[in-house]
């Protein structure tokens, strides 16, 4: 990260006019408090291939926000320009809490920018190069966010094409984020030429054997280079290493990766089994759609956590779900409330139940740490374990890591939401986070939860008493995010469902 402009505080004010002399001495002029309309640079992120990334505010909305700048070098030519706007044309309809959400593109001074979420945190690059190969638990909880994000792009026609770990951020809560669409490529209707003639898009130690050989893709191509990702993820390393990009691209498209269980005696065969259908040289012998994935894995998780982890996976016969992820609109006439609540188009929901009781004393296999933060962090890693968090607030009860107690009980109010059995604990922990007065997000997160718990629990009086809650605290939710952005969203939509009656 590159903050070598910090000292100076000049601010640049910019104007309508556009000519080359802008164009050529815009990277010179880039630095602290530079105004790009309604953006104020704040620092250097980093650089990519096309652009550099800065840390703005948006001044309007009084948010940081992450400001992607064309290279200047890159933006009098038309087809990068073309691949540039692509990015946020793809990513701008995508609204899933594991995928960087893209805010607006514009263009001020000759300067052609995306404005995106600012994620804190690290890429799943960085994350591996640190730890090594990660834990069964950890990584099938990092599978599950990134195949639901792109079940939600192949949803929208969407292939990413550039799946891999650099593209995969990790934030400081522990949730996974896929970035950078910049190599999207529509499905359907529009044609986006975004190559030369012979000239393929991608990383070669991630592309899938129909991307290097040039052929038409679809989003099985993604399937393929998420299962390299997983693969990196549990080995530590990529299955292809070369001297250059041809020499891996050609071990993509014949050679057999080594398998996993040899280089992880310890992982269990039916994760292995998962990771080598994903990397199959033939679409039709892989995975047919992410949420196939997302199911399987979701099992798995399951399995690890009782013991009774099988074998084998089932082969999910049909590649179409009848209630596809984050689709409302496709919602069967006959379905009741309830079943709307629990069903698998409800996005927040899909994380794994919470145990059946709350155990008197906590799981002594969880390891303590010496702050309240790395203890938030790994029980977030350990897939929604109820104890972890519960060890978050036993270990560190003091006014100095509130912060971290905070979002303990946040993620336990999460956890017991999901489960009928804690009603009473999901109010319990609805009633801490409506005290946590320090942040504005808890207690709408308090209020929103409420009305879940009313909707579920009296579908008849219910829907009104949500309503009112929507309506009393609307101004409110505009301070949600992640699974409590989508809980709102499922709420609405339910108290608003003809199927309710």
């Amino acid at each position: 990260m590159a903050d070598d402009d910090q000292e100076n505080n000049t601010v640049y004010e910019t104007s309508g006019e556009s000519n080359s002399s802008n164009i050529s001495n815009f990277d010179s002029m880039r630095q602290l408090g530079m105004l790009l309309g309604e953006f104020r640079l704040l620092r250097r992120l980093g650089k990519g291939g096309m652009a550099e990334v800065w840390l703005a505010e948006q001044l309007s909305l009084k948010r940081n926000v992450a400001l992607k700048l064309l290279r200047s070098d890159m933006m009098e030519d038309a087809t990068y320009v073309g691949r540039f706007q692509t990015e946020a044309k793809a990513a701008a309809g995508l609204n899933h809490p594991n995928i960087v959400q893209v805010y607006t593109v514009g263009c001020e001074k000759g300067q052609h920018y995306i404005a995106q979420e600012y994620v804190q945190g690290q890429t799943l690059k960085d994350l591996i190069k640190k730890r090594g190969p990660l834990d069964v638990n950890l990584a099938l909880y990092l599978m599950r966010q990134v195949s639901s994000a792109l079940q939600t792009a192949a949803e929208r026609g969407i292939v990413h094409r550039d799946i891999k770990p650099e593209n995969i951020m990790i934030t400081k809560k522990g949730e996974a984020k896929v970035a950078d669409f910049g190599l999207a490529q529509l499905q359907g209707g529009e044609r986006l030429n975004l190559t030369q003639e012979g000239m393929t898009m991608g990383t070669p130690l991630y592309m899938s054997p129909e991307q290097v050989s040039g052929k038409k893709i679809d989003h099985r191509s993604d399937i393929y280079s998420l299962g390299v990702t997983f693969y990196h993820m549990l080995a530590g390393r990529p299955p292809f290493q070369g001297e250059n990009a041809v020499s891996i691209a050609v071990q993509h498209l014949h050679n057999p990766p080594e398998p996993l269980a040899t280089l992880r005696p310890d992982l269990p065969t039916a994760v292995c089994k998962l990771v080598e259908r994903m990397i199959a040289k033939n679409p039709a012998d892989r995975y047919q759609t992410a949420q196939d994935i997302f199911d399987d894995v979701k099992r798995l998780a399951k399995g690890l956590k009782s013991g009774e982890l099988l074998d084998d996976l089932a082969v999910i016969q049909s590649p179409v779900k009848s209630f596809p992820v984050r689709r409302p609109k496709i919602v069967l006439p006959l379905l009741c409330l309830l079943i709307g609540l629990m069903s698998a188009g409800i996005g927040w929901g899909m994380r794994p139940s919470v145990p059946s009781s709350q155990q008197a004393v906590l799981d002594p296999t969880i390891p303590k740490f010496d702050s309240a933060k790395g203890q938030f962090l790994q029980a977030m890693f350990l897939v929604d374990n109820e104890d972890a968090f519960l060890k978050v607030i036993q270990e560190f009860d003091d006014p100095k890591d509130k912060i971290w107690t905070q979002r303990a009980y946040e993620q336990l109010a999460l956890l017991y939401l999901k489960d009928r059995q804690r009603a009473k604990d999901a109010e319990a922990a609805l009633k801490r986070l409506e005290v946590f007065r320090d942040a504005p997000n808890y207690h709408a997160e308090a209020r929103i939860g409420q009305a879940f718990l009313i909707l579920r629990d009296d579908q008849t009086s219910g829907v009104s008493r949500a309503k009112t809650i929507l309506k009393s605290s609307n101004d409110e939710f505009e301070h949600l995010s992640g699974s409590w952005k989508q809980l709102e969203d499922d709420v609405r939509r339910l108290v608003t469902s003809p199927d309710r009656n």
